[in-house]
């Protein structure tokens, strides 16, 4: 685990804990850190290092805190160790990691200790993120790799949703998603603040029919629902020694796979400013394509990932309307906009389609 790298969804603020409530507070980027041993994880944590045999070389440092999660490095003579701490909605990745890691231990770390009261787990240092790595020239055979990599993983899981789903993870799976959208829209507090007028409102819920249809064209390919990220990037890679591991499964849901490719592409170009119709561009998609090959062809791939992101921006807006469910309506205004530039760019691209 890693937490040095701020989540792309925040890069103006961050969270502390408040000493006396236990409360998380917003902080400009300059605001100081708070003592970390208040935090009832940490006081855990120490237990569960001293129950391994490691000593933390002093206290540890918060490296990111936000309304849904915290997370703390421990210096150890044994190396590093990252302790996170979830909000009720998100504290199901501790058991999401427990069920992935004796499948994919090349490619997900181990949870060392978790506590389920505390929504608190502890995990090894993975290394750095991928994106650091990738600054200094993109690694087009390692990113292929990931990818082709983490589509295995998930073609292995579509065969076992039953017990994904058993582990708390949300179903936002195709037919299902249009609810979702519907739920969303009829959200008019939340859509007046993210800067809507009641006519734009109405113009959005006459878009549900389209929604409807693109989950169904999706629906009638033959590329299976399974487990997806939901926040597939590659700062939530690890790289060490040229080998990698795929961090920070928060917010993981069942859904289709594909969104997890238009993730990673559309952080890729605006991390690293390459084109999306760039040769490198289509050896990433090509990468992870290989792995449907069996299902479908490669023109339909491609077809399939034109609908996928299309309703990307909308998988982003129900993943956000989780953060606001957890902070309330009063904790959620540093990330006002973020729902309603989604929702735009989502009629720009059915506009285009």
């Amino acid at each position: 685990m890693r937490g040095e790298q701020w989540i792309e969804r925040d890069e103006k603020h961050r969270y502390d804990v408040d000493i006396a409530s236990g409360q998380l507070l917003v902080l400009d980027n300059a605001g100081g850190s708070l003592m970390a041993d208040v935090d009832p994880a940490v006081v855990w944590a120490k237990e569960q290092l001293g129950a391994h045999g490691v000593s933390a070389l002093g206290e540890p440092a918060l490296v990111r805190a936000v309304p849904w999660s915290r997370v703390y490095r421990f210096e150890t003579q044994e190396g590093r160790f990252y302790l996170k701490v979830s909000a009720p909605a998100f504290a199901r990745e501790a058991g999401l990691i427990g069920f992935l890691a004796p499948r994919f231990a090349d490619a997900v770390l181990p949870v060392l200790a978790h506590d389920a009261d505390l929504g608190a787990f502890l995990m090894p240092d993975g290394g750095e993120p991928l994106r650091v790595r990738l600054k200094d020239g993109y690694d087009r055979d390692l990113v292929c790799g990931l990818l082709g990599r983490y589509g295995r993983m998930q073609q292995v899981l579509a065969t076992d949703v039953d017990g994904l789903l058993a582990l708390g993870l949300q179903d936002w799976r195709m037919a299902i998603f249009p609810k979702f959208y519907a739920d969303l829209v009829a959200d008019e507090d939340l859509l007046t603040g993210e800067g809507f007028t009641i006519g734009e409102i109405d113009a959005l819920r006459k878009r549900s029919a389209d929604v409807h249809r693109l989950c169904r064209m999706l629906e009638a390919f033959g590329i299976p629902e399974t487990l997806e990220h939901c926040d597939f990037h590659d700062n939530n890679v690890l790289v060490r020694e040229g080998k990698f591991v795929i961090n920070d499964w928060g917010d993981a849901v069942i859904t289709h796979p594909f969104f997890s490719l238009a993730s990673f592409l559309d952080s890729a170009t605006r991390h690293h400013g390459f084109d999306p119709a760039s040769n490198l561009a289509g050896d990433l998609k090509r990468a992870y394509f290989e792995v449907w090959l069996a299902q479908e062809s490669l023109d339909q791939l491609e077809r399939i990932l034109c609908l996928v992101q299309t309703l990307r921006p909308l998988e982003f807006c129900f993943n956000f309307r989780r953060v606001r469910e957890t902070t309330g309506v009063e904790g959620f205004q540093p990330y006002m906009g973020h729902i309603g530039a989604a929702l735009r760019r989502f009629l720009a691209m059915l506009g285009q389609s």
